[in-house]
């Protein structure tokens, strides 16, 4: 697929791919089983209506697996590896495939992680990274430092990683209508990372922000409120497109993908 800019390309990790060779594991659009469990821990009904279109006028952006999956699924049984992509496995799984070890997947779900790095963070002469991982080998994988002129934090780096997985998701979805393939459409983008501060940035304190006119509880300006509301509008224009977009935070060791690549730019393992 061409991009409208190009990194340099990265390896992909040290994770192998498992695209699964029986096509029934691989469920297409819409996933309608994306659904909140009842009180009784089982999958609420389903229809055939996208997911994206059943969501709310205000959805909620934060991922919790614990409301959708059932507890024979583990954290690392969310994501279902398909090739160089990443995708959501279905919940309504119930066991894994003998072959690849994984659940079977929605495949316009998919899952983007980020995450950022910073040599000498908080001081004089510092460098931030980024890394975003769509998949093992995936073209679109990039590892970069930030520009000069940018903040050399690792909070900034995080933010940048984050809109930037937002932009190919973004192109990734109008490609997939223009194509008018199903199976290469998009109807959820998850973003996966271990920041506290980005994951509840966007999906908790954003909306205090903007009502406070961007001020703090200080009165001063948000601290990267720039790269707050650039996000924000990504995520408004997916939605708008009936793309549901998730923030998933995640423990740093289900990170580790992300966290390599932004490290790779930095020269460091």
């Amino acid at each position: 697929m061409a991009r409208p800019y190009q990194r340099k390309k990265t390896p992909g990790t040290r994770r192998s791919p498992t695209k699964d060779s029986n096509p029934d594991r691989i469920h297409g659009n819409p996933p309608s089983t994306l659904s909140s469990r009842t009180a009784d821990n089982s999958p609420t009904a389903t229809s055939s209506t996208p997911y994206s279109l059943q969501v709310n006028q205000t959805p909620s952006r934060r991922f919790r697996p614990e409301e959708i999956y059932p507890e024979h699924f583990t954290l690392a049984d969310i994501e279902a590896p398909n090739g160089d992509t990443v995708l959501l496995a279905c919940p309504g799984s119930t066991e894994k495939c003998p072959h690849c070890g994984r659940h079977e997947a929605h495949t316009g779900s998919i899952v983007i992680a980020v995450d950022g790095a910073c040599r000498g963070n908080g001081q004089h002469g510092a460098q931030a990274s980024v890394g975003v991982y769509h998949g093992y080998g995936n073209e679109w994988n990039e590892s970069f430092v930030l520009p000069s002129e940018a903040t050399q934090t690792n909070q900034v780096a995080e933010l940048v990683a984050c809109h930037r997985a937002l932009l190919d998701a973004q192109i990734k979805h109008a490609c997939g209508e223009e194509s008018g393939d199903e199976d290469e459409k998009i109807n959820t983008v998850v973003i996966k990372s271990d920041s506290e501060y980005v994951v509840r940035g966007v999906t908790e304190w954003t909306e205090k922000w903007k009502t406070n006119g961007w001020l703090n509880v200080r009165g001063q300006p948000v601290a990267n409120g720039e790269y707050f509301r650039n996000i924000g509008r990504i995520v408004e224009a997916l939605e708008a497109k009936q793309v549901v977009v998730w923030f998933w935070l995640v423990p740093r060791e289900l990170n580790e993908d992300a966290d390599q690549l932004a490290k790779l730019a930095l020269g460091q393992d």
